[in-house]
């Protein structure tokens, strides 16, 4: 079935960026071709061989390494994003730059078997092209929430508007931040955490989020609140990007999320997820829609499968009533209101989630029953969408996401010994079933920090699904399955009753801690109050402030959640700006963090390194991660303190100079690599902390016009290691990959650390840095700033 959809486009569309599959041509906005419909639907056609990138890791999926390199190869020759085509933000980001991704960390991993020996990043670098072109979207929102609209060329349209649904807005994060991690530029992942957190710290007292917002004043303008079109893949994203990323706050947000779903959207019934009014909680319409389907398969990984069981029997029932999912259905009329079917995946992606969660051979059936009608949707050159289910009667489109997603989940769904169906490693599908993982050296939070167990909080689970008795026991064969075919009026003539028993998520009472500071202070005492800004919270004073700490749900140290009577939500931080507590840190010193990133051959895996551009060097800006050739130290001169000689001078041309720190000034270090031609100068210190290499105090003649870098002794090691791997001491292409990067893209951050305390309120060492704690538990989300900035 992927096959004929496939090789049909690639017949009668490419480079086009879809299928029409009842007249065999292309679909796009090609203006030359009269035959095209030019009409662009959900602003996702951009003339970049949609179709085909959409459809790259697909061929991961059916073990199809032969089609998957020339895939890749015809990405790579043929598309470009230098278009002028205005396209949705959030379509771009989940069919392009998510296949994108996933395609390049495949084409490079060697654990997979899908590794392109030719392959030198080119899906990467394209990545962030793209990534570049979307972020205008975020230039000019005073909420953080981008525009829903840019154009690829020419950037933000002056008359877009300033509207956007939440799952537009809150869908960016596992490309965004996977874009980030790769690229190391922070950028990507720091625009989508922001639009995320802004959207969610704009919720009800009841942890509901509206369907439409205004970017501009924040206001919600359409405050219908449920799972499905407008807000899906929201919560889909908070869940997955926990599981990718392995940081708590986003678990935290996704446990207060979900019980509010289960505790106000969710009808009595169990099988009805509503759309009700955010403030008031009032129903607001009696339908579902097609794209909530997927969210049985988001509670099978958020561990709630009896739930999942329910909801997806009321779709079942949809689907075997018309041979395919309405695009809305009324279940208080037992009728549709959208009629037409585009192939949509998300009940399919459901069915095989919850075969792998059950086993259940139901799920089984329900996957044949879906192949059966889709094969009544076939035509001589693809698959057609249903313009009306009523009557049969099909739509001259094939959208991407047949083949990115519907045909992919079928394949999984039947294949059981598909490697993806048995990886102990963190893999997520993203909402448009792309294959992201991450490796741990591109995590924050290293399995190594999070260590000790606290009974006291054990992490809120749901009731474990339990198989009914019996050998082939059938899903069907539930006492309440009934119910489901009654809602939407098939075949059912009673309503049998049936226990209501759902999980809400959080069952234990969290860890709370409460820190005050002044015990002896005047009764008529006033503290400075807190102030509040988009960030968080800022306290010039500490004196007569109490904090209150939550212990975090991975167990990984505490989040301040009050300071006083503020809330700090999640993504927001604490600043201290209290000059006063100056004497209990070890030192301070504003710079800008730049990242070394090594390639390690051996281990086929990449290692981050942090250093400080000297005061008197230029800044780095961010670089493309394409290869740096030529990393070099010379053993005969270890401390780049005399002019290179010329033969030294021919070898280090244009090169990377690793010295040591010593015996001559950072500056002269600098001055004799430039005067040998070299790219940069690499100090290695003699200590494990960063400071800024600054100017020597004498006058100074010539100018420095490459880059001076300082890394620590450690991170010196790691290089040291990185060069004997290689066998010798020049790296050459393809051995070792060098970026250089401005972490804070240009702009300074305090740096500091707590002196190790006399109490249980202190310190605790993480690699070389020091992070307030409080019982040897970290504090994650608070700054320092002593100097008031």
């Amino acid at each position: 079935m992927f096959y004929h959809g496939f090789d049909n486009y690639m017949e009668y569309a490419f480079p086009m960026d879809e299928l029409d599959p009842i007249h065999c041509v292309g679909r796009g906005r090609d203006k030359q071709n009269p035959q095209v419909d030019n009409i662009v639907i959900n602003d996702v056609l951009g003339d970049f061989s949609l179709t085909l990138v959409d459809s790259l890791d697909t061929f991961v999926i059916l073990d199809d390494k032969k089609r998957f390199e020339d895939a890749v190869r015809l990405v790579i020759d043929n598309v470009s994003f230098d278009v002028d085509s205005k396209v949705q933000v959030f379509e771009v980001n989940i069919r392009v730059l998510g296949a994108l991704l996933s395609a390049h960390l495949f084409a490079i991993d060697k654990r997979f078997g899908y590794e392109i020996d030719w392959y030198k990043g080119e899906l990467l670098e394209m990545a962030y092209d793209l990534g570049e072109r979307l972020l205008p979207a975020f230039a000019h929102t005073k909420t953080g929430i981008p525009y829903p609209r840019v154009n690829l060329k020419y950037g933000l349209p002056r008359d877009e508007i300033e509207e956007t649904c939440t799952a537009g807005a809150g869908s960016l994060i596992l490309e965004f931040g996977t874009l980030s991690r790769l690229t190391n530029d922070t950028r990507f992942e720091n625009a989508a955490k922001k639009a995320l957190y802004a959207l969610w710290n704009r919720r009800t007292e009841s942890d509901l989020v509206g369907n439409v917002i205004d970017i501009q004043t924040g206001h919600w303008i359409h405050i219908a609140s449920g799972i499905g079109a407008g807000i899906d893949s929201f919560f889909e994203y908070l869940l997955k990007s926990y599981t990718l990323f392995g940081e708590a706050e986003y678990y935290e947000v996704f446990l207060q999320a979900y019980t509010a779903i289960m505790k106000h959207v969710r009808d009595g019934s169990g099988y009805v997820y509503q759309n009700i009014n955010m403030y008031n909680r009032g129903i607001m319409s009696s339908w579902v829609d097609s794209l909530a389907a997927y969210f049985p398969g988001l509670q099978v990984l958020a561990g709630d499968v009896e739930n999942a069981i329910k909801l997806h029997l009321l779709y079942y029932n949809i689907w075997k009533k018309y041979h395919a999912l309405p695009e809305r259905f009324n279940y208080h009329l037992q009728r549709p209101e959208i009629v037409s079917y585009p192939l949509r995946p998300e009940f399919i992606e459901s069915t095989y989630f919850l075969y792998r969660a059950t086993r259940n051979p139901f799920y089984l059936s329900v996957g044949e029953m879906v192949v059966n009608d889709l094969e009544r949707y076939r035509t001589d050159c693809g698959y057609a969408s249903v313009r009306d289910i009523l009557e049969g009667e099909l739509d001259p489109r094939m959208e991407s996401f047949l083949l990115s997603e519907t045909f992919k989940y079928l394949y999984l769904l039947f294949d059981v010994d598909n490697k993806f169906n048995t990886l102990d490693t963190n893999v997520v599908f993203t909402t448009e079933a792309h294959i992201l993982m991450l490796s741990t050296t591109y995590l924050k939070f290293q399995p190594s920090i999070i260590q000790k167990h606290d009974p006291s909080l054990e992490m809120p689970t749901c009731p474990r699904y339990t198989p009914q008795p019996g050998l082939l026991s059938s899903i069907l064969d539930r006492p309440d399955a009934d119910y489901a075919r009654a809602l939407v009026g098939l075949d059912a003539d009673t309503i049998i009753p049936h226990a209501r028993g759902y999980c809400e998520a959080v069952s234990t009472s969290p860890h709370v801690i409460e820190v005050s500071f002044g015990e002896r202070l005047p009764e008529n005492y006033k503290p400075m109050p807190p102030t509040k800004f988009d960030g968080g919270v800022i306290i010039d004073q500490l004196t007569g402030i109490k904090l209150e700490l939550t212990k975090r749900s991975d167990r990984n140290g505490y989040n301040i959640s009050k300071v006083n009577d503020y809330r700090i939500a999640p993504g927001e931080v604490l600043e201290i700006r209290d000059p006063s507590i100056k004497e209990h840190w070890l030192k301070q010193q504003s710079y800008s963090k730049i990242t070394l990133r090594l390639y390690r051959p051996s281990l086929h895996d990449y290692t981050d390194i942090s250093g400080v551009t000297a005061s008197f060097s230029p800044t780095v800006h961010h670089y493309f991660p394409h290869p740096l050739y030529n990393l070099h130290h010379l053993p005969k001169t270890p401390y780049g303190c005399s002019p290179y000689s010329s033969s030294e001078k021919y070898m280090l041309r244009n090169s990377y100079i690793v010295v040591k720190r010593g015996e001559c000034t950072f500056y002269e270090k600098a001055i004799h690599a430039q005067d040998a031609g070299a790219r940069a100068v690499i100090v290695v210190s003699d200590e494990n902390h960063l400071f800024q290499p600054a100017m020597p105090s004498e006058n100074i003649l010539e100018e420095v016009s490459i880059t001076c870098l300082l890394v620590t002794k450690e991170s010196g090691d790691i290089i040291e290691r990185a060069l004997e791997d290689a066998g010798k001491n020049e790296i050459q292409e393809g051995v070792i990959e060098n970026v250089i990067s401005d972490e804070g893209n240009g702009e300074s951050e305090t740096k500091a650390s707590l002196l190790p305390p006399e109490t249980n309120m202190g310190s605790v060492v993480v690699g070389n840095d020091f992070y307030l704690a409080i019982y040897d538990h970290i504090v994650h989300n608070i700054k320092l700033n002593l100097n008031g900035q």
